[in-house]
């Protein structure tokens, strides 16, 4: 992961500079020279020493129970998400490996069963992708709409590089910014749950360094993790295209998701991707 002191601390920190300072006995904010709540305020509300608090916001190994991590998410008014998030940042402190521990991905083969259910589910685009938001396989409607993620090879068909790294993205992508604020949210989720993944690690530090978009976006220490949504793209060929989509994990292959466009048969939009397809606008996966 980027180099910081440590990504338990600047989570909590973000997280309390958020938090309204009214929560706490009524104040007022008045001579705060800091947004939010100050340490002491957040272990008061959490029931903890200041001195307890304070060893996780700098990160150091301490044991931590789920009770005190309750108290803590309560106290910073944590979502569901954040609060999963801060448990699995307190539990990885002791875990999380150095660079040089960092292990090899075996790889993202996609099983021909998968590619045969991508097949099946057409007319409705449905494609194959990691925790990386690698494109690994989909069908020829997937692929038709999503051919510009494969327009420079050095994106890979990588979701996180094309939306940082190739300029096309601002084009192609109706909502560039909320795009790119839910793939950095996504990354940060899932690179606390994959430490050990060096190909994931190698991404990040690679559009930290490249990106002060992306920097700007990882330093703010949000997470997104999305079921379901919609995306809004300005295609090369058929222009605008809102689209709605559903997401399965494979739970036989951990890291593996299925998403799929939901399209109502016979709707003008089902007609524009026929059309789309028809046009034999579409790249390989990894192309």
């Amino acid at each position: 992961m980027p180099p910081e002191d440590s990504d338990l601390g600047g989570f909590l920190r973000s997280r309390r500079a958020r938090v309204n300072p009214a929560r706490f006995s009524g104040a007022t904010g008045i001579g705060r020279r800091v947004p939010g709540l100050r340490r002491e305020e957040v272990a008061a509300l959490a029931g903890i020493s200041v001195e307890y608090y304070a060893r996780l916001e700098r990160g150091r190994k301490v044991r931590v129970s789920e009770a005190v991590l309750g108290a803590i998410a309560r106290a910073l008014d944590l979502d569901e998400l954040e609060a999963t998030h801060l448990h699995d940042l307190a539990h990885s402190v002791d875990r999380t490996p150095t660079a040089a521990g960092a292990q090899d991905h075996p790889g993202d083969a996609v099983r021909p069963e998968l590619h045969a259910i991508t097949a099946a589910l057409s007319p409705l685009p449905a494609w194959i992708t990691n925790y990386r938001m690698d494109f690994l396989a989909g069908n020829r409607e997937a692929r038709a709409i999503y051919a510009p993620l494969f327009t420079n090879p050095e994106d890979k068909g990588n979701q996180a590089r094309f939306i940082f790294l190739d300029p096309v993205s601002r084009a192609f992508e109706c909502r560039w910014e909320r795009v790119a604020d839910e793939t950095v949210g996504a990354l940060r989720w899932y690179s606390t749950r994959h430490p050990d993944d060096r190909e994931l690690s190698e991404l990040i530090l690679d559009l930290n360094s490249r990106s002060r978009e992306f920097r700007s976006r990882w330093d703010d220490h949000d997470i997104v993790h999305h079921r379901s949504g919609d995306v809004h793209v300005n295609h090369p060929v058929v222009g605008d295209l809102k689209l709605p989509y559903e997401r399965l994990d494979v739970t036989h292959d951990p890291g593996l998701s299925l998403f799929i466009h939901v399209v109502e048969p016979g709707s003008p939009l089902a007609h524009r991707l026929a059309a789309l397809v028809a046009d034999g606008f579409s790249a390989s996966p990894r192309g």
